[in-house]
């Protein structure tokens, strides 16, 4: 029941959270997660990334972690009583994955902004001795 409960919270967070982050002046990407029967399938939209090189993924069991460097950053100017100037230069995105995947069979593409994450499931298959 944590689990669910903990799984509501977080995605309650990532609602209410702003899709940038001024400290470490980065961006939250679009994502979207797909559970299909054998894997789950991660697309993130990365624009003003032009190479793969520029990107870098790490997963776990239960976690997709992804850091993605612009070819150039994207100015944010606000002016007024209270003058506001950053400039984001990277895209930021932890994702919580629905359910356990094997890390060492994941592959990745990216064309055209688009980044595509296959991540096989872990299907645990228990031997039942008969009495």
């Amino acid at each position: 029941m944590s689990d669910w409960i903990d799984e509501i919270l977080e995605e309650f967070e990532a609602l209410m959270s702003p899709s940038w982050d001024a400290t470490e002046k980065c961006l939250v990407p679009l994502v979207n997660i797909e559970d299909r029967n054998n894997e789950i399938v991660v697309m993130v939209d990365l624009p003003f990334v032009e190479r793969k090189e520029d990107i870098d993924l790490s997963v776990t069991e239960d976690r997709l972690e992804i850091i993605a460097r612009m070819k150039e950053g994207i100015k944010w100017e606000r002016w007024g009583t209270c003058q506001k100037q950053l400039e984001f230069k990277t895209f930021r995105k932890s994702i919580r994955l629905p359910e356990k995947v094997d890390p060492e069979g994941a592959k990745a593409t990216f064309r055209n902004g688009i980044l595509k994450v296959l991540l096989p499931k872990v299907r645990k298959r228990y031997t039942i001795k008969i009495l």
